[in-house]
């Protein structure tokens, strides 16, 4: 069936990135893009947002060069282009039954309406050929089949091409439609809709719509491996079926069947290349996300953790409150903290804590929501890190002091000095190897007595306080930044960056720039040998503009994604930084999309990725 042309091609960008140095090798399933042009057209397409990881290494295949990714096989023409295959035509995938679930077959009615090549006007005919046939409603659900196809291949993709070559981008992906949608008989929260070269699949629960991951299963076929038992019963006379045949000449089983095909290592486990390889300038760097653990069922614990571990990061830091852990003076309820920490631990993870919120009956009028009296935080600090000796490795002490609603109204650094040193001597006694991390400021933009201090303001001056005391009680700098609407390279200088034309009136607001005005105040402190973390950052990407963050709604999916891994490629360059937490992982979960926390995250209330975990969890380490 030969429904699509091929589009125009694309000028390269900048590429996605993998786990190891080498940034066309992916570790998570250990095979490398070689082809310099199946490695520009992964680039050009959205990477592994669109595509999945590779599956097998570049091969032979009915007289093309090919790789199998998860979701499409690229296939090299003579011509040096690069197109998808039409993965569902008769003789590769026509099934409608596979893993348990059934597709709509293809509807030759439909075909037949769709526009030739041939056609002069074919380019505008297929897109609204496309938009006749693909509803973003069906049967009253939000299916967003359209929508989906639309927004599959980004401008952010594809930097310098023309808006109105986009549609032809997607139609890369897609193809045309070759079905109406339809409901799984035996699963009617699932609707789906066939096109030439993938499925699309609606979720009703998560009232999501995604790609099946159906290029996999040509794999499968190949192999023999990892074959649901109902594909295997349809596939018994493809000619793909069971062909992998390694020590035959050319790895294939029945050579007569698939003529101009070499499958030598097609599917053999790759290595990183030392030549592409990029040493890390930074090779202790911490990578973490900050995470939602608390009242999670032990599965959802289970999903944060493999989250965490899917996308090569090590740490993960938690926020308390400490009325939830001291219920009463002296009477401590560990078995929520123990269950987070024992999930955490048991994967591997390195751990940081922060507690807030003192309980109300260690608060006075004029302490805020810090206790009145430290040495009731240095009992605390103390029991905890002795109940969790070797386990946690850091301790923030305290959260954003700088801002009333995580102090309270008396907002000055030497109300804060003392709940620091009581802290930290509690963590010592309690486990010396422990880390103590400064508590975190917040960047503000403002100086607004019982409200907010500016957070260099505030560093400075804890640092004056009793001859640079402060630098006596933890081992660790810490930030809050955000990338607000600014790129990461950014700088106060260059205002005209900011993706909302706000939020870029003050330093605060262009985190790196800031962190060289933290590192200055170290030094003129005599602090220098410490590291400086972020144990918050985090770009905030949401189409609900909510009071206070409506710079959100101009920070699309896509540029989260970009500049996340962008902020974390220039911190682990920076020697001064240790690691980078970010913020957050999983808050979605938990809160509605009006809550300010939302738009940060990069996990879906249904545990979906968004583009910035995919990114992340591609980007190398």
């Amino acid at each position: 069936m030969a429904l699509i042309a091929a589009a125009a091609p694309a000028a390269p960008i900048a590429g996605a990135q993998s786990q190891s140095g080498d940034t066309r090798f992916f570790s998570q399933t250990n095979y490398r893009i070689d082809n310099d042009s199946l490695w520009n057209f992964f680039q050009q397409r959205g990477g592994v947002r669109t595509f999945g990881y590779p599956v097998s290494r570049t091969f032979r295949l009915d007289g093309f060069s090919v790789q199998i990714f998860q979701r499409e096989v690229m296939q090299l023409w003579p011509d040096g282009s690069v197109h998808t295959l039409n993965l569902l035509d008769q003789g590769l995938l026509p099934y409608t039954k596979i893993n348990g679930s059934t597709f709509p077959a293809t509807d030759p009615a439909l075909i037949s309406g769709a526009p030739t090549p041939s056609d002069p006007d074919y380019g505008t005919k297929i897109i609204q050929f496309v938009q006749q046939n693909a509803p973003d409603t069906f049967n009253g659900e939000p299916v967003n089949f359209n929508q989906t196809f639309q927004n599959t291949v980004t401008s952010q993709d594809v930097t310098n091409a023309d808006a109105s070559l986009l549609p032809l981008f997607d139609l890369d992906i897609w193809g045309a439609p070759t079905s109406a949608p339809a409901v799984d008989p035996n699963n009617h929260d699932f609707i789906y809709q066939r096109f030439q070269r993938s499925i699309m699949h609606y979720d009703k629960n998560c009232g999501c719509t995604q790609g099946l991951l159906l290029a996999d299963y040509l794999k499968s076929v190949m192999t023999g491996q990892n074959l649901p038992a109902d594909l295997a019963a349809q596939v018994q006379n493809s000619k793909y079926y069971k062909q992998y045949a390694p020590g035959k000449s050319g790895s294939i089983a029945r050579p007569n069947d698939l003529p101009g095909s070499d499958l030598t290592n097609a599917f053999e486990p790759e290595q990183p290349s030392a030549t592409g390889s990029t040493p890390s300038t930074n090779s202790n760097f911490a990578y973490g996300f900050q995470v939602h653990m608390w009242d999670l069922g032990q599965q959802a614990k289970g999903f944060v953790v493999g989250d965490i571990r899917q996308a090569g990061f090590g740490w993960a830091k938690n926020q308390w409150n400490w009325a939830a852990i001291e219920t009463a003076p002296g009477q401590y309820d560990w078995s929520e903290a123990d269950s987070v920490i024992n999930s955490e631990a048991n994967a591997g993870l390195s751990i940081l804590v922060s507690v807030q919120d003192a309980p109300s009956f260690y608060t006075s009028p004029t302490s805020g929501l810090m206790p009145s009296d430290p040495a009731k935080f240095q009992q605390l600090m103390q029991t905890m890190a002795t109940h969790y000796k070797g386990k946690i490795q850091g301790y923030e002490l305290w959260n954003e002091e700088n801002l009333s609603r995580e102090a309270g109204s008396n907002i000055d650094p030497s109300t804060y000095l003392p709940l620091l040193k009581a802290g930290y001597a509690g963590v010592k006694a309690g486990d010396p190897n422990a880390q103590v991390f400064l508590g975190a400021l917040s960047p503000t933009g403002t100086n607004t007595p019982g409200v907010a201090m500016d957070d260099l303001g505030y560093l400075k001056a804890l640092y004056a306080l009793n001859n640079g005391e402060a630098k006596n009680y933890f081992d660790v700098m810490t930030a809050h930044l955000s990338g607000f609407s600014n790129p990461p390279d950014c700088t106060p200088a260059t205002p005209q960056c900011s993706l909302s034309g706000g939020w870029n009136n003050d330093p605060s607001f262009f985190a790196f720039s800031r962190l060289g005005q933290y590192h200055d105040a170290m030094t003129a402190a005599g602090d220098t040998n410490k590291k400086v973390w972020l144990t918050e950052f985090g770009y905030d990407s949401n189409t609900v503009a909510i009071p206070g963050y409506e710079y959100s709604t101009f920070v699309s999916e896509d540029a989260q994604a970009k500049f996340l891994v962008q902020a974390i490629q220039m911190a682990k360059q920076t020697p001064f930084i240790g690691g980078l937490m970010v913020w957050n992982l999983n808050y979605q979960v938990a809160v509605p999309q009006s809550d300010e926390k939302w738009g940060f995250g990069v996990i879906r209330s249904d545990w979906s990725p968004r583009p910035a975990f995919t990114a992340l969890a591609a980007m190398p380490k």
